[in-house]
């Protein structure tokens, strides 16, 4: 889910974020439900559980971004475990239905949106050491929007192309 660190405005950052999801949106609009339902997307992982997995990601930044906003410390769980969070996410959502996944991940991006969109050039390139750990705040952004979008669009388009 990284990137270089090379910095970008907030315009950049909205283009780059929006320009991710319109790619993958396009790949997802072109599937069947049976085909959102396939295991083996990632894994065992359907594409309905890697929407409600994307869905997951954008909820936790915007909390986290929006305790930091606060002056809270954010409830980041610890010890930090990218693996056991993807494995308890999954575990959590996928018994949930597409028609309710494929709303959430609408929602949640939209609210991603929302939150990049109040959020000003100095709050992005800011680094907040004591409540925000990961960098200066618009790569964790990235990291769950843009970046993410990237990376499973990619590995889908490969997975589908077998």
């Amino acid at each position: 889910m990284s990137e270089p660190s090379v910095s970008m405005t907030k315009p950049e950052l909205l283009s780059q974020i929006g320009k991710e999801r319109w790619r993958l949106d396009m790949l997802l609009a072109a599937l069947n439900p049976e085909q959102l339902l396939q295991p083996g997307a990632c894994g065992d992982w359907t594409i309905k559980d890697i929407m409600a997995h994307i869905s997951a990601w954008e909820q936790w930044m915007i909390r986290w971004t929006e305790m930091h906003l606060a002056g809270q410390l954010p409830d980041v769980p610890l010890p930090w475990d990218v693996d056991r969070m993807n494995a308890e996410t999954y575990t959590r959502l996928k018994d949930k239905p597409l028609r309710s996944v494929q709303r959430e991940f609408h929602r949640s991006y939209q609210a991603a949106l929302n939150l990049v969109g109040r959020l000003s050039e100095e709050q992005l390139h800011s680094v907040y050491d004591e409540t925000w750990p990961m960098g200066p705040l618009w790569t964790g952004v990235a990291a769950n929007t843009s970046w993410h979008y990237r990376e499973h669009r990619e590995g889908l388009e490969k997975w589908l192309q077998k």
